[in-house]
């Protein structure tokens, strides 16, 4: 749409016409000047705006912080809310904020390329969590699900004025000004540009400063005029020909290819309008005669039209009447009285005493067209129902007037009211990935819901005991007749190119429910109890404990419902991510704003991503259940920011998916820890729950590029990490051994204490994967992990992270340890043991005979084979034998039998070996090494043997008494200890 084009073209072109403000001065000197009795002003004598709320979402939420996509900060937004509006108070200024909650069925063109807009936006986000594991930037910045309702909420809380349109956004917020006669808007749509508005700012710009400021950029109309040098009086023409909802793009380009400069020459299906067409159409409205014959310019602007000229002149006229309707001369004339008491919005139309909602429907908007052109916009799946069929049950003139009211004052969900006059409701892009099998589309995940939703709201209970009714009393059986009613549901699928619509039938429920009258004007004490058992059979929760306060607190019925509706529905829900959601909503934390802006997550998670925008939608759909029953639950109640936290709920996740027990998930709080169990046994009360399973392995990088391996890495990175979330590791299989999960890598621990909040995940305080002690760069001391049966230490002494092999084809007739796959980097593993031990198998350790080199430092100490006498030989010297003599008993001296304790000795000979083993990367060279070193300790054993004999022979011959073996006369004499 080129009017959209029209507001950055404004602040490049026009840099003079926007300066920078602060608001609370302008209000300040505002208030001063009423002192003085100078000027006037409606109102209650502060400095008002009415701001655009569709404009402001980024800013009224807190601005780009980036943990907006974890699911929504809401006790962040409401603590930033009570900042401004503090703020705004303290210097005499008030805002009230507009809410778009009309339909716009002739907008829906505009809606359907914001949402493409919105879904590439989604994609962008999800590819960055996937690749990074990061926030997103904030150029992809996305609403968060619900985040109007939460505000509606949050600024209705605070004591703001809260607004929400009915027919058309932009008239209504236009004419609330100038009726109230306030000061000006705070938006961010160039058609306020048009509509020549008493002052107007930016919203893009606002910001609360800590210094007490509230900064944004005014747009001055006089300086915007001289720029362009035009007169504001056809300002009107200027938007018409630029392009908007009623006379498209596709409309004008032939009147734009008229232009005589070939840079101006728009291309048809162009995205966006350049400066330079935006200048040359300035030029043409600039230089026409006279602007009061809208048919004389229409012809002007049509010129070089044959087919449907009198058609596009038609619209011309109407667009530019649009924009006449909102500025300050035409609003007095457009400016409709109000048709019922209580309502004095304008641009709301109410039905009469007889009013037939499918008709008004089809006569209104025409029979399925999109709106804008005339193009047919909608898309009907197979099966759908004819159109022609579309006509609403009647509803009571009394239902509309509440519906209108509530709708008005941002009191009520605004699908209620778009059901009641038109049958159609927008199901806006959310954040999940369509592309995966993983988790259910909201759209689908809640249609039930929304089915029950309109079946109450269009009493078909009561019409359908009404006509059985009817020929009963006549002694007649009553005909079958369906009582249906069908709904659009305005979404985007997965390969939608235009606006298309589900429809949605809507059938009598089996249970009885009250009328929608009774429910919402009802003032009995049994109409309360009514409306709660019809809310909770609508959210399929209608159980005993569920009502229970000592189980489920109340303001945590709403969440209850919600999950226990999730859990019913099928394999959504793990078993760990429903405790990650109740530890969440029970932990004290969820209410410190501080701790939880400080609170840094190592990652996000794509499924944590999309399970908070999950649970979010079905909040808005119980919302919505709880309005259509006549809020039974009291609104403050359903604040969200009672019972989620986005970051917070992904805090939890990543413990819970690391195997966390609930006492650490609650921060070692025992109390907490029961609260979560009372209410997860509510929630699943007298369910057959099945969860869904943990995913396959996913195939991962090595786990060392990522220092933090305590907590899962990002996607398809880190221990036990899935393709969409944690889960167990890849499975190996070793020689005949069992299978089993690999050995978490070794990474740095957090410096936290286990419990604490940004303590260990895990619960043992040592590594449980062996280490050193090292000291001033000297290795003090070390030991060995814990072994599972199915696992044996990686050989990684000396050789770093990545020693080890893992052959990818089978060796021998053993089967490969692991499949290949795209994108698969396998952590670098020992595989085989010293001496063609079973990997897997139970390690036996027994005595190792060891002989000790020559050259190696201090002599050893020999134990003796006589009464128990140890000499140390090195200290005695031979001088009374011969040389043969002397050098033979040196060489039985060098070479003492020494047998090593199995957990000392061994364990350092097993890891020589093992290095010995490794040092080749070739498996079948490490076969024939391993052969090889077979036959050598074969051969040295048979030595071993040879030199015993020996030495039993030189016993025989000479063994002095009372002295070892080794004993000979010396200067010295020996050193002997008993």
């Amino acid at each position: 749409m080129g009017i959209a084009d029209f507001q950055e073209f404004l602040e490049t072109e026009c840099s003079s016409a926007c300066v920078s403000v602060d608001l609370l001065k302008i209000s300040r000197g505002f208030v001063q000047t009423k002192r003085r009795g100078v000027g006037r002003n409606g109102g209650n004598g502060r400095f008002c705006l009415v701001v655009d709320g569709e404009c402001c979402l980024d800013r009224l939420y807190g601005g780009f912080f980036s943990d907006w996509v974890c699911g929504g900060q809401w006790n962040r937004m409401t603590s930033f809310l009570s900042s401004l509006i503090q703020a705004c108070q303290n210097a005499n200024m008030e805002l009230v904020v507009f809410f778009n909650g009309a339909l716009e069925k002739e907008k829906m063109n505009e809606w359907f390329a914001h949402q493409l807009e919105q879904k590439d936006k989604v994609r962008y986000v999800l590819r960055h969590i996937v690749n990074k594991g990061t926030p997103p930037p904030k150029v992809w910045w996305n609403a968060p699900v619900f985040v109007q309702g939460a505000l509606r909420m949050a600024l209705a809380h605070l004591g703001v004025t809260v607004a929400c349109s009915m027919d058309d956004h932009h008239q209504e917020v236009i004419g609330f000004c100038r009726e109230h006669n306030l000061q000006g808007i705070i938006a961010q749509e160039s058609v306020y540009v048009v509509f020549d508005p008493p002052r107007y700012f930016s919203s893009n710009d606002l910001k609360l400063t800590y210094k007490g400021s509230l900064e944004t950029k005014e747009y001055i109309m006089d300086e915007i005029a001289k720029c362009l040098n035009l007169n504001p009086n056809r300002f009107c023409i200027l938007g018409a020909l630029l392009g908007n909802h009623i006379l498209t793009d596709d409309d004008l380009h032939e009147f734009r290819s008229q232009f005589p400069n070939q840079s101006a020459k728009p291309k048809r299906g162009a995205v966006k309008l350049d400066a330079a067409i935006i200048k040359t159409t300035c030029d043409f409205v600039r230089n026409l005669q006279a602007v009061d014959n809208l048919d004389q310019v229409g012809e002007l602007v049509f010129a070089n039209y044959k087919s449907n000229k009198p058609e596009l002149i038609n619209k011309f006229k109407q667009c530019v009447q649009y924009y006449l309707n909102g500025t300050e001369g035409g609003f007095l004339k457009y400016r409709p009285r109000p048709r019922m008491p209580g309502v004095s919005r304008q641009g709301a139309v109410y039905p009469n005493q007889s009013f037939q909602n499918g008709q008004r429907s089809q006569e209104q908007y025409g029979h399925g067209d999109s709106g804008s052109s005339g193009e047919g916009g909608q898309g009907k799946p197979p099966g759908a129902f004819p159109v022609t069929d579309f006509k609403l049950p009647t509803v009571t003139t009394e239902v509309i007037r509440i519906a209108s009211e509530r709708h008005q004052k941002g009191l009520m969900h605004p699908m209620i009211y778009q059901l009641l006059t038109q049958g159609e409701v927008k199901l806006p892009v959310t954040l999940e990935d369509d592309t995966s099998r993983e988790l259910p589309s909201y759209v689908d995940l809640y249609r039930p819901v929304r089915q029950a939703i309109y079946s109450v709201l269009f009493n078909l209970n009561k019409l359908k005991i009404v006509h059985e009714n009817t020929f009963k009393e006549k002694g007649e059986t009553a005909p079958n007749k369906s009582f249906e009613v069908a709904v659009r549901e305005w979404t985007l699928r997965r390969g939608t190119t235009r606006p298309t619509f589900e429809v949605t039938l809507a059938k009598p429920v089996e249970w009885k429910t009250p009328s929608i009258e009774r429910m919402w004007l009802g003032k009995n004490a049994d109409d309360k109890h009514r409306r709660l058992r019809a809310f909770l059979t609508i959210m399929h929760s209608d159980s005993p404990l569920i009502l229970d306060t000592s189980y489920v607190p109340q303001h945590l019925l709403l969440m209850a419902c919600v999950l226990r509706y999730v859990v019913q529905y099928g394999r959504v829900l793990q078993r760990q991510e429903l405790d990650a959601f109740l530890a969440m909503a029970m932990s004290p934390l969820l209410h410190d704003v501080p701790t939880m802006q400080d609170l840094k997550l190592p990652n996000i998670m794509p499924r944590g991503v999309q399970l908070a925008s999950l649970f979010m939608s079905g909040v808005e759909t119980a919302l919505a259940a709880n309005d259509v029953c006549g809020a039974p639950i009291p609104a403050p109640m359903c604040c969200p920011w009672l019972f989620f936290d986005g970051k917070l709920f992904h805090f939890k996740l990543l413990k819970a998916n690391n195997n966390t027990p609930l006492i650490d998930m609650c921060d070692g709080q025992m109390e907490q820890v029961l609260r979560v169990e009372r209410l997860r046994q509510a929630v699943l009360e007298n369910l057959r729950v099945d969860f869904a399973k943990p995913l396959l392995p996913g195939l991962y990088p090595h786990p060392h590029a990522h220092p933090h391996s305590h907590y899962p890495g990002p996607y398809g990175h880190g221990p036990a990490q899935g393709p969409y979330g944690p889960g167990p590791g890849p499975l190996f299989r070793g020689r005949g051994g069992p299978m089993g999960p690999l050995p978490p890598p070794p990474g740095p621990k957090s410096p936290g204490r286990g419990r604490g909040i940004l303590g260990n995940i895990g619960r043992s305080p040592v590594d449980s994967r062996g280490g050193q002690l090292e000291i001033a760069g000297v290795v003090v001391g070390s030991w060995r992990g814990r072994e599972g049966p199915g696992m044996q230490r990686s050989m990684q002494r000396g050789m770093g992270p990545s020693r080890g092999y893992m052959p990818t084809r089978p060796l021998r007739g053993r089967p490969p340890t692991f499949i290949t796959g795209r994108g698969y980097a396998p952590p670098m593993r020992g595989m085989y043991n010293m001496r063609g031990a079973v990997r897997g198998a139970r390690m036996v350790r027994r005595p190792v005979r060891v002989t000790v080199r020559p050259g190696r430092g201090r002599g050893a100490k020999a134990t003796s084979k006589g009464r128990g006498v140890t000499v140390d030989a090195s200290a005695v010297g031979n001088k009374s034998g011969g040389d043969k003599k002397e050098q033979k008993e040196k060489d039985d001296t060098e070479q003492p039998e020494v047998f090593e304790d199995a957990e000392d000795g061994n364990e350092d000979v097993e890891d020589d070996a093992e290095d010995e083993a490794e040092d080749d990367a070739d498996e079948e060279e490490e076969e024939d090494e391993e052969e090889e070193e077979d036959e050598e300790e074969k051969e040295e054993e048979e030595k071993e043997k040879e030199d015993e004999k020996v030495e039993k022979k030189e016993d025989e011959k000479v063994e002095p008494k009372g002295y070892a073996e080794n004993d000979v006369s010396g200067q010295n004499g020996p050193e002997v200890s008993a």
